[in-house]
């Protein structure tokens, strides 16, 4: 009884002590003006409340922000996402002109509830409540208040008092309830020396005021390194049936473990077929590809949300005989296949997203959004993406690369990295011969693309011809070109892909009959970064790579190259471009590379960054000239 009348005063606490502001404070000219410059909105005052108990979590959220121009009216739409297992409970929902006077309150009627099942997924609990916003003029301020009771004490509540970028901050505050005094950890994050933090025995707060305009600069880091951030997982785990902790790694694996410990397995007949097909290869790692190969050819992704089916992997029996599932049920599908061979595996979870890279180590818990697999190999480690029916073998891309994976294995799990892409594995090699006609030019060769500079066109050896053309047509910088022929093949050995390439080109030749200008880069133009007059955040370059540019020229008849165009531009952290131009007889071959280097730069680096890309820019922008001999 004591601690229930702890946490109802401790409540009643926080929410009169960070009261909303009036409505007549949402007034735009009370928004102090070093808010205001260059906002496309202001958090004017958010509340976020965090209560735990030995069985469930809560969250409060309020929330009134300023909408400055049209740029962030996706910020003024009520958007609640929930599962139809929460309780939710809608307490405001209102509008207000530039001089904070309410213009009206949005009914429940007027708010409408969707599902969150897409075109991948075949039923979902999750679901949303929306209701869009049309204001009459700008600026306008939105208020919303809505509290949502789990019925699971489960993952990881993040807080960050930003919403989204060129957007400034009047008063947030978070607050974490903690009456019974359940173990957890809490993670922050680039906090500014200002906040505003009170700790007591049954809750903590963090206030924040007057931050600053969030604003987005190119090669920036993940904004996860940038903003401020506090994360909050308790210890105990309680999720439908099952209960466990997240105190350690070892410990959170071994509840991922259990998920899984009762399914039966794959039918007797199916582990005879599967031994069957691998019974010719000799090696681990050929009977994987083959298994991997046929896992592709016969299963495709849906997505199930139901039940504990957000964490929780079907039955591998029931994957094989429907031929679907999702990342957790065809990672554990695989993983039975290659059992049924006596092949090791291990169930792998992962935090998956193009450059979502950010990883807290020491704060065990759900930071995973993704399942892949792991194939121990001596010398040899083996990891399979098992949503992907076009992804090549033992290749995991810019999804999954580079970052931590828990690998689940009950006490014996552990945190480990899953590959990284170097500068020799990304990579964009083109050979093209090019022919002057009296109607243009022919351009012939091929394009060779590895890791993670292939993925644009890993899928298309597969697409129809039609869905290839227009992929070609769209994406080729080459100007007024049409397609004589092509072909998309995916490379044996490794992963790679091969485009075999013909084109008419009716001006590449340009110029007087006297003089012409010929472009030495067909292909694979280098983009200048905006100039920027200063900078905030650490120059971050994400992956290396290289790219080899071959153009063999055949001289016009009756013409002679003024020069050779020659050029290198070097600079130890950034990389290493070359231009070599040589003739052999009525041939000039240009041979143009580009080495790119990973790297994390301070803010002040930007500008040698900025001249290093303009100089290869306008390296390649230098044509062949060929004067018309006399």
């Amino acid at each position: 009884m004591r601690i229930k009348l702890i946490a109802i005063f401790l409540l009643w606490w926080v929410n009169f002590y960070f009261m909303p502001l009036s409505a007549q404070e949402f007034s735009v000219a009370d928004i102090p003006e070093m808010l205001t410059i260059e906002a496309n909105s202001v958090i004017r005052d958010s509340r976020v409340i965090y209560s735990l108990n030995n069985k469930q979590a809560s969250v409060n959220w309020y929330t009134a922000t300023t909408i400055m121009n049209p740029k962030a009216l996706h910020l003024a739409h009520l958007k609640i996402f929930y599962n139809t297992n929460d309780k939710l409970k809608i307490n405001k929902a209102t509008i207000y002109d530039a001089r904070g006077r309410k213009i009206r309150s949005i009914k429940r009627s007027e708010m409408e509830d969707y599902s969150m099942a897409g075109n991948a997924t075949l039923y979902s609990e999750q679901r949303v409540i929306f209701s869009q916003v049309a204001p009459a003029s700008y600026p306008f301020t939105v208020e919303y208040d809505y509290e949502i009771t789990y019925p699971v004490l489960y993952g990881i509540r993040y807080f960050s008092p930003y919403q989204d970028t060129y957007q400034s901050v009047q008063k947030s505050t978070f607050t974490v309830v903690n009456a019974h005094n359940i173990p957890i950890n809490v993670s922050i994050i680039n906090l500014p020396p200002n906040v505003e933090m009170q700790k007591t025995d049954e809750g903590t707060y963090w206030n924040f005021i007057n931050l600053p305009l969030l604003t987005e600069e190119p090669f920036s880091p993940d904004f996860s390194e940038i903003i401020p951030e506090i994360r909050v997982a308790p210890e105990l785990i309680v999720y439908k049936k099952y209960e466990g902790k997240a105190d350690t790694w070892e410990n959170y694996g071994r509840f991922l473990a259990q998920l899984s410990s009762e399914d039966k397995g794959l039918s007797s007949e199916t582990v005879q077929r599967l031994r069957q097909m691998t019974t010719t290869f000799p090696t681990t790692r050929e009977k994987v590809k083959v298994l991997y190969e046929y896992l592709q050819s016969r299963t495709h992704y849906i997505n199930i949300s139901f039940g504990v089916g957000g964490i929780q992997p079907n039955p591998v029996a029931r994957v094989d005989a429907l031929g679907y599932g999702d990342c957790k049920d065809l990672s554990s599908y695989m993983i039975a296949m290659l059992k049924a061979v006596d092949i090791d595996a291990i169930y792998a979870v992962v935090k998956a997203g193009k450059n979502e890279h950010f990883f807290i180590p020491d704060l065990p818990n759900h930071q995973f959004n993704h399942a892949i697999v792991c194939v121990p190999n001596p010398n040899d480690t083996i990891w399979l993406e098992c949503t992907s029916q076009v992804m090549p073998f033992d290749y995991l891309g810019s999804f999954t690369d580079n970052r931590y994976a828990l690998l689940v294995k009950n006490e014996a799990s552990r945190l480990v990295k899953t590959p990284e892409y170097g500068k020799d594995d990304n990579y964009i090699h083109s050979n093209f011969t090019l022919l002057n006609h009296s109607d243009g030019a022919i351009a012939k060769g091929s394009i060779t693309y590895g890791g993670l500079r292939m993925e644009n066109v890993v899928s298309l050896p597969i697409l129809t011809r039609t869905e290839q053309l227009s992929w070609l047509n769209s994406t080729l910088e080459i100007a007024d070109f049409t397609i004589i022929s092509h072909h998309f093949r995916t490379g044996e050995a490794e992963a790679n892909i091969f485009l075999d390439l013909e084109l008419g080109l009716k001006s590449y030749f340009s110029g007087t009959s006297n003089r012409l200008f010929v472009p030495l880069n067909l292909n694979n133009k280098v983009a200048v970064p905006a100039r920027l007059r200063s900078r905030k955040y650490p120059l971050h370059l994400p992956y290396a790579f290289h790219t080899t540019d071959t153009l063999n020229i055949q001289i016009p008849a009756g013409y002679t190259p003024v020069d050779l165009p020659q050029a290198l531009t070097e600079d130890e952290r950034f990389g290493t471009y070359s231009m070599q131009t040589i003739q052999n007889e009525n041939t000039i071959s240009c041979i143009r590379s580009f080495e790119f280097k990973k790297g994390r730069h301070a803010p002040e680096a930007y500008q040698a960054f900025y001249e290093f890309m303009q100089k290869i820019s306008l390296a390649d922008a230098r044509p062949l000239v060929l004067l018309k001999e006399e």
